[in-house]
């Protein structure tokens, strides 16, 4: 257990629970990262804190807040602005300045209030308190109730009026479906209903020319590998005519790899005591960044073998270079496609890695 005291500089607090006892002031920032941030006192400045379970704020922070954790709960006071990213946020106190929050549930009771903007991306949204200023951002489920004294300007899957709402300016949200308890609702601006907008046609052709120049540059460096090692490309090339159906297992066993060891690591900091799980994320963190990283750069050569077997079916006569060049083409074409283009990444990818990773078991006189 750590206990800050009042000092001259800002603190920085690193064990399992860091807790602010309710006498307790510190005259600064405090840097904080445990397992649990308990806040009960008073500091006198900014909160950075980051927690393996929750963080607590039961007392009063005179500065801003910027918190990550897997559970945030706000029941006292916040002076400044509040910066939250986990899974279940609680605001119940006061916040003196705007909200931002990424987070799957979001739960702003009655008793709360935000003295200016509340920007929110969640699955779930309830704001039952007081806005002082805008509503904004993007949630599945939005329930209302309370004040707003800004505008409501929100995309939402369902918008659901649950008590008495007073809102000051215009009442926006874009949504396939009508809100839900506006009779509850007084809005002292216009109530406008946005249909969701399909996407922009310079957005679709800058997604259609990004992929186009993917495909340049893979194809570039399908052909630079192949005439760097012309034996090792043309035996994995073999290798996915032989065993496409092993090729592609093997292949998006090793893709899947980041979010295997992602599995994993959740369960077994869900299993381990509560002391042990902030240690076990700083290690397993960075084990699934580097697994995902290694995936993410064999993207770059693992369908060379696919697009290479492709082409040589497809064109009997061509050398290895040519197959390439023609699988290329051809599986670029149809990833350019909007409804097929998908299956593309999921077939070449993994069979191409698989092809790769069986070729070093295959010896240039066995493929004579």
């Amino acid at each position: 257990m750590a206990s800050a005291l009042p000092a001259a500089g800002a603190e920085t607090a690193n064990s399992e629970f860091v807790i602010i006892q309710p006498d307790d002031v510190l005259d600064d920032d405090l840097y904080a990262g445990a397992i649990k941030v308990t806040i009960e006192g008073v500091i006198d400045g900014d909160l950075i804190a980051f927690a393996g379970e929750e963080v607590i704020i039961e007392g009063t922070v005179t500065g801003s807040v910027f918190a990550l954790a897997p559970r945030v709960t706000i029941n006292g006071e916040v002076g400044g602005s509040l910066r939250v990213s986990g899974n279940d946020v609680r605001i119940n106190g006061t916040v003196g300045r705007d909200v931002v929050v990424a987070a799957l549930d979001v739960q702003l009771d009655a008793d709360s209030s935000v003295g200016n903007d509340l920007l929110v991306w969640a699955w779930e949204l309830a704001a039952l308190g007081h806005i002082g200023g805008d509503l904004t951002g993007s949630q599945h489920n939005l329930e209302l109730a309370g004040e707003i004294e800004g505008d409501v300007d929100v995309s939402v899957g369902q918008l659901t009026v649950v008590d008495t709402l007073s809102v000051a300016g215009d009442f926006g949200y874009r949504s396939d479906q009508e809100a839900d308890g506006l009779d509850n609702a007084t809005v002292d601006g216009a109530v406008v209903h946005k249909t969701p907008l399909p996407p922009n046609i310079r957005v679709r052709a800058l997604n259609f020319f990004g992929r186009f120049l993917v495909i340049v540059f893979l194809t570039i460096t399908a052909l630079a590998i192949a005439w760097g090692w012309p034996d090792r490309t043309e035996r994995a090339i073999r290798t996915v005519k032989d065993s496409p159906v092993r090729s592609w297992g093997s292949g998006a066993l090793v893709m899947a790899s980041p979010f295997l060891l992602a599995l994993i690591a959740a369960v077994v900091v869900g299993l381990a005591p509560a002391t042990a799980s902030f240690p076990l994320l700083l290690i397993l963190g960075p084990l699934i960044l580097a697994a995902a990283g290694a995936v993410l750069a064999l993207c770059v050569i693992a369908g060379i073998p696919a697009v290479g077997r492709l082409g040589s079916a497809m064109f009997k006569k061509l050398d290895v270079y040519g197959a390439i060049l023609a699988g290329a083409v051809v599986s670029g074409f149809v990833w350019l496609l909007p409804i097929v283009g998908w299956l593309v990444p999921l077939v070449v990818l993994p069979i191409g890695l698989g092809g790769w990773l069986f070729s070093w078991k295959i010896s240039p006189e066995l493929q004579d």
